[in-house]
């Protein structure tokens, strides 16, 4: 095992070079072997950074039920802030977006409404009229977005709305389905991305066809009309080995890259021995996914991914993360598009190494570094929120 670990060791080193990486800090400040931190949301969109500001969000249960909590980092600052509360009632999967001058829209599932604030003044209310979760947003210029799954009889639907920031004020227009007309079986954890020409591309986890199908459509009306939902995964649904209604893929996530692009990418179980492992597909703005790529390298193709994810920017730098126990125990890994296919696996200091890492979420910041969340559980005394910041050398 030894000899295993030195050889992928040496094998990342070429990419994790490419990165220097700043001293990991602790971001939560109740740690407890009876708190458990969350760090899941639609789109993993729970870090965002303003004008040098670092934001990030999670929920834990330190006050015996679960709660969103809020932390920020400005750019003078060698820490974190000690976080904020958001909700009062049982909250899930917040989700952050960053505005101007070191202020951020907030949004999250509150007693089983999609609620939402600018903070650090604004007051927090509800965003949906009716029951809903998985909530996520998205921006682009002055265009901010989100999407999350509502009610709609017995199942939940899609939905897409605008939001207007308004001062410290947040206004909501209507939520407008994707799909007109009740749902046929649930659809949930919605991704979002605002490309650069103003198109919306949104993707979700749907369970029409009797397995876990992501799908995908897009608005070139600002969000008044979208196209037929497609499938993301180039395979078709269809039992295998005589069992089952087909393989399945979970969590899409998405990310506006370059000029007008947009890059997908989501856990797939195509290869059901095996687990899922992460694909990626791209749109390179005709509004249609191409062919499914493997992101991981061949050293994770026979263990399971998971909690993956891709940031990508207007420059187009793309990054994909997620965790994966290749070496014996769950650690972050990241892989970079170098313009053909995806580079060798690397991790970094603190993501990888005794205990679990794992749960990463992450944003490229305007000058091009990568500042990276995860959950960090490394001994008894319980799970840290860890936090570090990337440039390239």
């Amino acid at each position: 095992m030894k000899a295993v670990l030195l050889l992928l060791g040496v094998l990342a080193l070429p990419a994790q070079a490419a990165w220097q990486w700043d001293e990991p800090l602790t971001v939560n400040t109740a740690i407890g072997a009876a708190i458990f931190p969350h760090l899941e949301s639609a789109n993993r969109k729970g870090i965002a950074v303003s004008a040098g500001t670092v934001g990030v969000v999670w929920e834990d249960n330190r006050d015996g039920t679960p709660q969103c909590y809020l932390a920020v980092k400005p750019a003078a600052a060698a820490t974190f802030r000690p976080e904020v509360r958001l909700s009062r009632g049982e909250c899930y999967e917040p989700v952050l977006q960053a505005l101007d001058g070191g202020r951020f829209v907030v949004a999250w599932e509150e007693n089983g409404r999609v609620r939402g604030q600018v903070w650090p003044a604004g007051a927090a209310h509800d965003l949906s009229t009716r029951a809903a979760a998985q909530v996520t947003l998205a921006s682009h210029g002055r265009a901010l977005y989100a999407a999350w799954a509502e009610q709609a009889g017995r199942f939940r639907h899609i939905v897409v709305t605008r939001l207007d920031v308004q001062g410290e004020a947040l206004r909501v227009d209507t939520p407008q389905p994707v799909e007109v007309g009740v749902p046929v079986d649930e659809q949930g954890w919605p991704a979002l991305a605002i490309s650069g020409d103003g198109d919306i591309t949104v993707a979700w986890e749907d369970r029409r066809h009797r397995h876990t199908v992501p799908l995908v459509s897009h608005s070139r009306d600002h969000g008044r009309t979208f196209s037929a939902p497609a499938r993301l995964a180039d395979t078709r649904s269809g039992s295998v080995d005589g069992l089952g209604a087909g393989t399945g893929a979970m969590r899409p996530t998405l990310a506006a890259r370059g000029a007008r692009g947009v890059v997908a990418v989501w856990l797939d179980k195509r290869d059901f021995l095996s687990g899922y492992d992460v694909y990626a597909a791209f749109d390179a703005g005709e509004r249609r996914f191409g062919r499914n790529l493997k992101v991981q390298d061949s050293f994770g193709d026979n263990i399971a991914q998971w909690h993956a994810t891709v940031v990508a920017d207007g420059e187009g730098r793309l990054v994909v993360l997620w965790d994966d126990a290749r070496d014996g125990t769950a650690d972050i890994w990241l892989t970079e598009w170098d313009g053909a296919d995806f580079a060798e696996d690397f991790s970094f200091p603190g993501g990888a190494g005794p205990g679990a890492q794992s749960d990463p979420i992450a944003s490229l910041d305007p000058a091009g570094a990568l500042h990276v969340v995860w959950l960090d559980r490394g001994d008894a005394a319980g799970t840290r929120v860890r936090y570090a910041r990337a440039v390239r050398r």
